[in-house]
């Protein structure tokens, strides 16, 4: 009998590269695969029975509100505060009521991507007399640390909903080994939780030698705390055949900004802010850059040990690398010899590294990146991943990109 997985995400599911993946692994596994999420810009893909879901927020009175606000106050001290809260915000009853009732969602296992999905997926697993478990993308109790109102307000509370359901999941899955100790060490987890890279799928993508003008790309959410801002005001100390251009989502007045500072450093000829492009067009646009960049700042253990999806996209498009000297993108750059390190998020570290880049040295990191790709893809990692969840792969594996 066909096994039933259903992937709870609370974000444009039919974008999300990580879902996308571990979809593909499970439904090419042999499982039924329902995805519940919010819509995309892309249609969900054809294997998929895709649970369009939305937050729908209820208006209560105020005294209400006071008894909820208190419930936060106290989750520090009773895991089932922190989840009678979490009922009560931003419509999360309403999402299970639509996933098990309204669509009859029953299941072997149930993942969560983050803890704002874990209640669900324990209470849907539950009903279904499956398993849950969590996919961590973040250490999300040192997510905002950049944020005072985010650590007074929302930050016990966080680690309140961590420490209730972690520690109750049948798996627990991150993206890197940092993240993985942070949350064993963290809520005392029994089992480390797995390591399943953010590696994307394979690519058969030529090689590209680097031209008169190159072009420096961070591809990815156009959001604060990404260092944009640093590197944009950087861009003037460039030699002058350098190019930046910056390509996703973000918002408008955000995205604005950017466009403002360029101006105000006199960079407008040298900065380009394109639209998202999509999922699978993402990684072969890339193919047309040189050097795939990624600086953020090093503010906690959540920034410290990050290793996003954009660090292997950036290898399957066969770009030389250029990202802040963080240890988990670290090393693997030093493994493979894929690029260089940014040693501080400031202007002027950002050129200094960005023209050290020669055509010679770019040329060699590309070829380093056309070496790692096979290593580095989700072709490598999916078998981790249904390991985890105790799930035999099939032989044999052809996982072609979608």
């Amino acid at each position: 009998m066909t096994k039933t997985v259903c992937i709870i995400s609370l974000t444009p599911v039919t974008d999300e590269p990580r879902v996308l993946r571990q979809s593909k692994a499970l439904a090419d596994a042999g499982w039924s695969v329902i995805v519940a999420g919010f819509r995309g810009r892309q249609e969900p893909p054809a294997f998929w029975r895709y649970i369009e879901v939305e937050h729908v927020y209820e208006t209560r009175r105020l005294i209400e509100n006071v008894k909820l606000d208190w419930k936060r106050r106290l989750s520090p001290y009773s895991g089932q505060y922190a989840e009678d809260y979490y009922w009560s915000h931003a419509g999360y009853d309403g999402i299970y009521e639509h996933i098990a009732t309204l669509e009859n969602v029953r299941c072997d296992l149930a993942i969560a991507h983050d803890y704002f999905t874990a209640p669900i997926a324990a209470r849907l697993a539950a009903l279904s007399g499956g398993r849950f478990s969590v996919d961590c993308h973040e250490f999300s109790y040192e997510q905002y640390m950049h944020d005072p109102k985010w650590i007074r307000r929302e930050r016990p509370w966080v680690h309140a909903m961590e420490k209730r359901f972690l520690p109750a999941a049948s798996v627990v899955t991150t993206v890197c080994d940092g993240i993985a100790d942070a949350l064993q060490s963290t809520y005392k987890l029994q089992k480390r939780p797995v390591v399943v890279r953010s590696t994307a799928f394979y690519h058969d993508l030529p090689f590209r030698p680097a031209g008169e003008r190159i072009e420096v790309l961070y591809h990815g959410i156009v959001s604060p705390m990404r260092g944009l801002e640093q590197t944009i005001e950087s861009v003037k100390l460039w030699k002058p055949e350098y190019h930046f251009v910056i390509r996703g989502p973000g918002p408008d007045d955000y995205i604005g900004s950017l466009r403002a500072l360029a101006d105000q450093h006199g960079v407008t000829d040298r900065v380009r802010i394109d639209p998202p492009v999509p999922f699978n067009e993402m990684v072969p646009r890339a193919n047309a850059a040189d050097i795939g960049f990624f600086v953020q700042p090093d503010i906690s253990r959540q920034k410290r040990f990050t290793l996003p999806n954009k660090f292997f996209e950036y290898v399957q498009a066969r770009l030389a690398l250029c990202v802040a000297d963080l240890p988990e993108m670290a090393r693997l750059v030093k493994e493979h010899g894929l690029g260089t390190l940014v040693p501080q998020i400031t202007p002027d570290a950002i050129a200094a590294q960005i023209n050290d880049l020669t055509r010679e040295k770019i040329n060699a990191y590309k070829q380093a990146s056309m070496t790692a790709a096979m290593t580095l893809s989700w072709q490598s990692e999916a078998d981790v991943m249904l390991r985890a969840y105790g799930i035999e792969p099939a032989r044999p594996k052809e996982m072609a990109a979608t």
